[in-house]
């Protein structure tokens, strides 16, 4: 039986002023609202046993649901629910409008309506993740006087502990709002070409076959210095509640698929030796593929 006793204690009630922000004490009324939240749904999903980059563990932190309060979660509960109503609503207006519908998805280069609301539901729920990293009990209160305002979760590649946390009001005008994140996502697609068609596929390095003479950017990893994958889940549990059903492939596991990521984690292979070994034979195999195709051209 697993058993977590977490208190909070509510410090301050941070305002919006004239001339900046007010620091009012806590009141009953304030704290009571916050307990009353209840949310549908908590990732219930295990935290890995990494010391290095996750230290909630000893604390009895353990899921990625104990990451965020009752509040949090309904609120970003809240946000996935208006993506998938989002996706419908679009769909149905542009049918209305009398675009017609080919029925073909996003993922299957779908051109019509059908492809077009998923992909805004796309960019709505990279908006979702911007909240859930501005908005878990990871993220502390930056008091300087430039700031006054929320640190983000991932202030560096880890997922600390924190003992005095913020939590931001997602439906103000201030830091961690809904709407600021969704102009991030705007503002990015603003700047971004659409003259040419791309493609992105997602492959193991060491067995996809480049074409001939290809141009490589590479970022690879090094050793275990970045817990990749078990940090991405952070974000992924959102997405895929998001976006499952535009992209069944990319969400078809219930946490980010780690067995293959090519990096030297000793608490996944049994020790430090096997997993340098693995870490090792797999980089020579993924760039020895590189140069082979490359020296073909």
């Amino acid at each position: 039986m697993r058993m977590i006793l977490v208190l909070f204690s509510l410090m301050a009630i941070v305002c919006e002023g004239k001339r900046g922000r007010i620091y009012l004490p806590p009141t009953t009324e304030a704290e009571s609202i916050a307990g009353s939240a209840r949310p549908e749904w908590t990732p219930d999903s295990p935290l890995p046993n990494d010391p290095r980059n996750f230290w909630t563990l000893s604390y009895g932190l353990t899921t990625y649901g104990d990451l965020f309060t009752p509040r949090q979660l309904v609120s970003l509960g809240t946000f996935v629910s208006l993506v998938i109503e989002a996706r419908a609503l679009i769909r149905a207006h542009a049918i209305k409008a009398g675009v017609k519908d080919d029925g073909v998805s996003l993922a299957e280069s779908g051109s019509g309506p059908t492809a077009y609301a998923e992909a805004v539901s796309v960019y709505l729920a990279f908006a979702v993740g911007r909240s859930a990293d501005r908005g878990s009990t990871i993220c502390s209160w930056d008091s300087s006087p430039k700031m006054e305002a929320l640190r983000n979760t991932f202030g560096r590649q880890a997922i600390p502990m924190v003992w005095d946390f913020a939590e931001g009001n997602p439906l103000s005008e201030s830091s961690g709002n809904i709407l600021n994140n969704i102009e991030f996502a705007a503002k990015a697609l603003d700047k971004l070409p659409a003259n040419i068609l791309g493609y992105a596929s997602q492959a193991d390095a060491t067995l996809v076959r480049t074409p001939v003479g290809p141009v490589i950017s590479s970022d690879p990893p090094y050793y275990d210095n970045i817990g990749y994958a078990d940090l991405s889940d952070f974000f992924y549990i959102w997405l895929r509640r998001s976006l499952q059903p535009v992209f069944p492939e990319v969400f078809s596991t219930m946490l980010v698929p780690k067995t293959p990521e090519l990096v030297a984690t000793p608490y996944r292979h049994g020790g430090k030796e096997a997993a340098e070994i693995f870490f090792m034979d797999g980089m020579t195999r993924a760039i020895h593929g590189m140069a082979v195709r490359g020296h073909q051209a």
